[in-house]
């Protein structure tokens, strides 16, 4: 079975006027919350949405903007998406048909979102739903979780913990790698070992939104080419899909951190993002890795 992806990008230029929502916590930083995962490492999280109905989030570095999917998992909230339209450009297979919601309530147990705005997707116009179906979710959470906490993800107890950006500081040994943001999405500096050996320096979004190691723009660098006998797989975004080939495992470092990506997948297609030849970083490379997003402090701890 082939992994599914899920990339929302280009709504964040309607998203710039949106209301910043208020966040509440129900005690004392850090808070635990118990997380799903779902298949390629996927974090699930649920929230009740609007005190009516539990919903299962993907947890998106990637996703500028949160997300309700109008379907069966979220039929108690009364969506109404007879009014969707294409967001952003009607070509970009990344970019969703649908309206947006104002005033949105999502609680995941003692940590609340209110007055957030999301964008409504009907999930009818959405591709692979047989493979959007496997997942299991009804929406995507992203910055507006992200922007107020450092928020450390712990594949071994399962849990994301919410810190207090003022007090949190990096475990010992950890790799601290800086990131920038590119409208809304954070790009880190990684070396990449290529299976030939040459070593390329790129900057990449690392969106765990993704449920793949590490997808590579062909053409990014002299050496990053399509490998010819590579396996042809299909990737489904929101309103489209596009065509990757799976090369031969190689390393990308972050830091001090050099981690094992044994499916990278290669593109020919520029980056939603940046529209240049840049690649993503996914959820499935820091697997078994405790993961820490800093957005304040703009750095992503490894380990």
């Amino acid at each position: 079975m082939r992994h599914a992806l899920f990339v929302l990008v280009t709504v964040l230029a309607a998203a710039c006027g949106f209301p910043e929502p208020k966040i509440e916590v129900a005690g004392s930083l850090p808070y635990e919350l118990s997380y799903r995962e779902a298949r390629g490492g996927l974090v699930i999280l649920t929230g009740r949405v609007d005190d009516r109905e539990d919903v299962d989030f993907i947890l998106d570095t990637g996703a500028p903007v949160s997300v309700l999917i109008d379907g069966k998992r979220t039929a108690k909230l009364g969506l109404d998406t007879r009014d969707a339209r294409p967001l952003g450009d009607p070509s970009n297979p990344a970019a969703p048909i649908g309206v947006f919601r104002p005033d949105t309530r999502i609680a995941f147990n003692g940590v609340t979102l209110s007055g957030l705005t999301t964008v409504v997707v009907p999930e009818k116009t959405m591709p692979c739903r047989e493979r959007f179906e496997e997942i299991g979710f009804g929406g995507v959470i992203g910055a507006d979780l992200f922007r107020k906490f450092v928020v450390e993800i712990d594949p071994a107890a399962k849990r994301v913990r919410l810190h207090d950006p003022a007090k949190w500081q990096p475990s010992p040994g950890a790799s601290v790698v800086p990131f920038v943001f590119r409208s809304g999405h954070p790009f880190v500096d990684v070396k990449v070992t290529l299976p030939s050996g040459v070593v390329v320096h790129e900057q990449m979004n690392i969106d765990i939104g993704m449920n793949g190691e590490i997808s590579l723009a062909a053409g990014s660098h002299p050496a990053v080419v399509m490998p010819k006998d590579g396996k042809v797989r299909t990737s489904c975004l929101v309103n489209g899909s596009r065509e990757e080939r799976v090369g031969d495992p190689l390393d990308v470092t972050l830091g001090t951190k050099t981690l094992r990506a044994e499916s990278p997948r290669y593109s020919e297609f520029t980056n939603f993002v940046t529209n240049r030849r840049v690649g993503s970083l996914g959820v499935k490379l820091f697997q078994g890795q405790r993961l820490t997003i800093d957005y304040p402090g703009k750095r992503v701890v490894v380990g």
